[in-house]
């Protein structure tokens, strides 16, 4: 990942996370319009962006829901429409949870997929990595895993 996308992910996650356990200031973090970002964290799977309608914003929010038992942080606000459907973003998610991945960030943003990741060894970066690229056939992805293993 190139320093500009590194400082920009930074940026955005940052905030979000702040936000999430209660640090920052009162409102969501400032995210591009379109955008979304994807956070799993060991307690939790924080959600940030914009969407185009509280019937969108739902839809996300209970896809994610669905697949993970961690509490759901949904700092998503109405704007304009995120980037994925609610069933990408699933799949996003399920490729992170199905491969013990202890910390996942994903930033979708104009057809481009930024992904950071903890994984325990590199077979399980590799694996990521294909299953990244199977759930948002349609987007680019650039990633920059650390293996803690």
């Amino acid at each position: 990942m190139q320093l500009p996308q590194r400082v920009a992910v930074g940026a955005l996650v940052v905030p979000a996370l702040l936000a999430s356990v209660g640090l920052a200031a009162h409102p969501a973090p400032a995210v591009a319009p379109g955008q979304l970002v994807i956070a799993v964290r060991p307690a939790e799977v924080v959600l940030a962006g914009t969407a185009a309608s509280a019937e969108e914003r739902q839809q996300v929010v209970d896809a994610v829901r669905a697949l993970s038992d961690r509490p759901v942080t949904d700092v998503l606000t109405l704007g304009d429409r995120l980037p994925v459907t609610a069933a990408v973003t699933a799949a996003l998610l399920r490729a992170a949870l199905d491969r013990g991945v202890t910390e996942f960030t994903g930033v979708v943003h104009e057809g481009h997929l930024t992904a950071s990741a903890h994984v325990v060894d590199p077979e399980r970066a590799g694996s990521l990595s294909d299953a990244l690229r199977s759930a948002a056939p349609g987007l680019r992805v650039d990633e920059d895993f650390t293996t803690t293993g």
